[in-house]
């Protein structure tokens, strides 16, 4: 893996949008002059700002941009490294979704691919319309040892952040539809 890439991944893993040169270093395993090299780059390519305190140097995402194209990257590598008992149904109920979802969340055990025997695969629907997906479901369920759990929220609902569902969605999720929107929402907050 490219040091540029190990760099987009601690910011996605971590789910913040400044990190310190020192956290950057321990999760990107990276030496100190790699590590420098690469984050003067992003610099100077106006990536990321570098703010100096008196005792530390840390970094601060400034292309929104080009972080949710890399973070929706990685969300699509993540979908095709989960259980196939997950993976084949997620991709069954995908397969004829309305357009007008904004996006989906897979989170839960399924998403840490830590489910278990009894676990749901639990899912959440960003949407401003009224959508009926009882058809995919059942064609989800059909392939599935696990049964599906559908929640809803609108994109207002999802940016105010307040349901205890939304929270641990956006905390513990990863998109599984239209990716990059989901990025591009996350990253306006920072």
């Amino acid at each position: 893996m490219k040091p540029e890439e190990k760099i987009y991944k601690a910011y996605f893993e971590t789910k913040k949008n400044n990190l310190y040169f020192n956290e950057i270093k321990e999760l990107s395993k990276l030496s100190d002059s790699s590590l420098t090299n690469t984050l003067n780059k992003f610099v100077k390519n106006n990536i990321l700002n570098k703010e100096k305190t008196k005792s530390n140097t840390f970094y601060k995402i400034r292309d929104k941009k080009i972080f949710a194209l890399k973070f929706s990257e990685m969300a699509i590598y993540k979908f095709n490294e989960l259980n196939i008992e997950i993976k084949v149904p997620l991709r069954n109920f995908l397969k004829n979704i309305p357009k007008e979802i904004h996006t989906i969340i897979l989170f839960g055990s399924a998403s840490r691919k830590e489910e278990r025997k009894e676990s749901d695969i639990d899912i959440l629907i960003i949407t401003d319309k009224k959508i009926d997906l009882k058809n995919n479901k059942k064609e989800a369920e059909i392939t599935s040892k696990h049964s599906i759990s559908i929640f809803h929220a609108t994109i207002e609902q999802f940016m105010q952040n307040k349901d205890d569902v939304i929270i641990q969605a956006r905390k513990t999720g990863f998109p599984i539809y239209k990716e990059q929107n989901f990025y591009e929402v996350i990253l306006d907050e920072y």
